[in-house]
């Protein structure tokens, strides 16, 4: 009764056996003969400012593999929503160093890589967890831009083959905040460095070490340059190639500071404000020019603060116990409803004066906050508070003008 189920085991074993050697099956169980981090230089859109990184595999039958954590789909209006409630959801896919290649040449994009002295043992391991991180099943993680993204998860690979080591060499405290480093890679984009800025809280001001550091792909490839190979102390990157060039300026080493550029662009335009304001009982067009751009600032500003409200109610930490949400708040949408008001010479000003002095007030909160650490919104403060001021004036002239017209 037994002689079938042993023979039908035995016939299991052969089968078994002769695809774990077989050609194919040996293939695919080799451990690549050579393991480089792959460092991506920035680009020209939002996302790519800040770089990129992916771990790429070579074999010495010419086969390659680049694994890329850095991937995503943004789906119109269920990819805003899933963002601005922090769901947004990256995986690790698989190329080809050719495919990408072609890619980052044609977005003018340089391309390192950093050949790693890895044993055969530490290459196969990192294979064989790369590649279950790749199956479909595994392949999807929240991302979170700082501390759970591209370059984070390449770090986090590298650490684990070695044991922890690449961990404990770098150490101290960092060189700058999360916010000075994202300030410092957007500094060139004046609206996407004021977008960040003020979409950005306090946390973001703490102190960070050299480790956290690393979620920079730039910083990452500076580190594993200095790297060691834990016991025999030899150079953890034995050669570096450069696979492609850009004729791109480096990345700043500062962040750039804006707190006179601001204060001088919102002294401007509130100066502006309260002339049209001054201007407005004699000239139909400064009052109908004041309104519009009352108008203007209370849906711009109103709508930012807004979303800088959802978002501190959101699982995105970073933008958690935010002060910058006083600059613009969201009731200046009213203001949207008074600046046609002030545009057709309606009498407004008591019905709004609380709210007119909430702007102000709002302001001058956010200075408070300013010469308090770790939060640094001083620029912020710089632009709104004499951009309120000037408005706050130049409408009381208006209204008060229009008022009396219609008493009258």
């Amino acid at each position: 009764m037994q002689s079938p189920r042993i023979s039908s085991w035995g016939a299991l074993v052969w089968v078994l056996l002769a695809l774990l050697l077989s050609p194919r099956a040996a293939q695919a169980l080799e451990a690549p003969t050579r393991v480089s981090v792959l460092t991506m230089g920035p680009g020209d859109h939002p996302f790519t400012r800040f770089g990129h990184n992916a771990i790429l595999l070579e074999w010495a039958d010419g086969r390659d593999a680049v694994y890329n954590y850095g991937t995503f789909e943004f789906n119109g209006l269920e990819g805003a929503r899933d963002f601005m409630g922090g769901r947004f959801r990256y995986w690790l896919s698989v190329g080809t160093l050719d495919a990408t290649r072609r890619a980052y040449g044609a977005a003018r994009r340089s391309l390192v890589a950093q050949e790693l002295a890895l044993t055969t043992d530490e290459r196969a391991q990192l294979f064989e967890a790369l590649a279950e991180n790749a199956r479909p099943d595994n392949r999807y993680y929240a991302y979170d831009y700082y501390r759970d993204n591209c370059s984070t998860r390449v770090r986090d690979a590298l650490d684990a083959v070695l044991g922890g080591a690449l961990e404990r060499q770098v150490t101290g405290t960092g060189r700058f905040t999360y916010r000075q480093h994202t300030l410092r890679l957007v500094g060139q984009a004046s609206l996407l460095y004021f977008g960040l800025d003020s979409a950005l809280g306090r946390p973001t001001d703490r102190p960070i070490s050299r480790w956290q550091e690393l979620f920079l792909p730039r910083e990452l490839q500076e580190e594993l340059s200095h790297a060691k190979r834990p016991g025999s102390g030899q150079p953890l990157v034995s050669a570096e190639r450069l696979l492609l060039a850009a004729p791109r300026p480096p990345s700043p080493s500062f962040p750039p500071e804006r707190t006179l550029p601001y204060l001088a662009l919102g002294s401007t335009l509130g100066l502006a404000l309260a002339g049209l304001g001054i201007a407005a009982p004699r000239y139909p067009a400064a009052r109908a020019v004041l309104g519009a751009v009352t108008a203007l600032l209370g849906f711009v500003l109103g709508l930012l603060g807004c979303a800088l409200l959802v978002f501190a109610f959101s699982k995105h930490w970073a933008a958690h116990d935010n002060p910058s949400v006083l600059a613009s708040p969201p009731w200046a949408l009213g203001l949207v409803w008074y600046g046609v008001r002030l545009a057709r010479g309606q009498r407004s000003w008591p019905a709004l004066g609380a709210l007119l002095a909430a702007s102000l007030l709002t302001s001058t909160a956010l200075f408070g906050f300013a010469v308090s650490p770790p939060h640094e919104p001083l620029r912020q403060a710089a632009l709104f508070l004499p951009l309120w001021a000037g408005w706050l004036y130049g409408a009381w002239r208006a209204g008060s003008k229009a008022r009396i017209e219609s008493s009258n």
